[in-house]
């Protein structure tokens, strides 16, 4: 079941704009180390007001008056038991919207850990496809081993959590959620979060297109990142090394912020191109797997004596690096060290 924490106070019909009460002697004191600031704030165990908030976000160019904190901070919030159940989804539901409607709401959830003082933050502009995410496993996992919070989902399931949802108005401003889930972020509590500032995403300015690794068939194209992640199961990490590589993804795939204008809609359903990508996934492990067992040899140029490993694993623990880094050594033919030349070989050597 779930219950009401509190009921709408202030004026919620209320357009709000987010001004700044920095003065500049604090701008030129401040602009470069946000997460320096944050960290200090969080260890001071100061309260958080606009103040601090917006010293933390300078860089990004936005803020809030404490009066609009304030409201914020006063909204409703409602507490759900996990797993949702049967019972429970209709409030859920009605609460967020529908996943993929135009009714679905921007706000701010936390999980809380019933067997501990842990909790995590975090917010979106469309809850019900981001509670999508968590509450179907086949998606949840794709990136379980990022972070702090997935990990301990998947170990101890989400019946060991309960769910708190605030749900932004319509009437507030669009980054109502990022200031709010900010405010709380700046709380000791939330020691499940890595990460201590969020992104507003302002004037990104840019879109990312999925492409076939030859860009003749464009897969899915989005005006945003996190999006992008969400709807195709895709990491922000990942996104970010393929683009400053400019390398495939999966080995099929392209990711690009350019529209290449003669690349051929594929016309797959959203659920058709995940299935396709997990596809690729499945077959890029399987050659992980492969790659792995071959025996390796090694050119040790100081040397030049050549000795032949059964396998990566032998190489990566002789030599202190993991199998991923040897992988990208073969592949790109770079010595490790200035000294150290690897192949795949043929043949085993005792």
């Amino acid at each position: 079941m779930f219950n009401i924490k509190c009921s709408y106070s202030g004026q919620l019909n209320r357009l709000f704009r987010f001004e700044s009460n920095l003065t500049k002697p604090k701008i030129k004191r401040i602009e470069s180390r946000p997460n320096s600031l944050a960290l200090e704030h969080i260890n001071s165990c100061n309260s958080t007001t606009s103040e601090v908030i917006n010293s933390v976000l300078l860089n990004q160019k936005v803020s809030i008056s404490q009066k609009e904190l304030d409201e914020l901070l006063s909204l409703p919030s409602v507490n759900f038991y996990l797993p949702i159940t049967n019972q429970t989804y209709p409030g859920l539901l009605g609460l967020i919207g529908k996943p993929g409607s135009r009714r679905s709401n921007s706000g701010v959830y936390i999980f809380s850990h019933k067997y501990s003082d842990k909790k995590y933050v975090g917010s979106s502009n469309d809850l019900a496809r981001r509670f999508k995410q968590y509450f179907e496993k086949k998606i949840l996992f794709n990136n379980k081993d990022t972070g702090v919070l997935l990990p301990l989902i998947e170990k101890e399931e989400l019946i060991s959590f309960t769910l708190q949802v605030t749900v932004i108005p319509s009437s507030y401003s669009k980054f109502s959620h990022c200031f709010l889930e900010q405010y709380y972020l700046l709380n000791k509590e939330f020691n499940l979060n890595t990460h201590k500032i969020v992104n507003f995403r302002v004037n990104q300015g840019f879109k990312i297109y999925l492409y076939d690794k030859d860009c003749k068939i464009l897969y899915y194209s989005s005006n945003s990142l996190n999006a992008f992640c969400a709807d195709l199961g895709i990491h922000h990490s990942s996104y970010k090394k393929h683009i400053a590589n400019n390398s495939s993804y999966l080995d099929y795939f392209t990711i690009s912020n350019n529209l290449v204008e003669k690349a051929i809609p594929a016309g797959l359903t959203e659920l058709e191109l995940r299935e396709l990508i997990d596809e690729g996934r499945k077959l890029s492990l399987n050659e992980l797997h492969l790659s792995y067992g071959k025996p390796i040899e090694v050119l040790d140029s100081d040397t030049n004596t050549t000795k032949i490993y059964e396998s990566a694993y032998k190489v990566a623990t002789r030599l202190g690096f993991s199998r991923s880094s040897l992988r990208n050594y073969i592949a790109n033919g770079k010595a490790y060290k200035n000294r150290y030349i690897f192949k795949y070989a043929n043949k085993t050597e005792n």
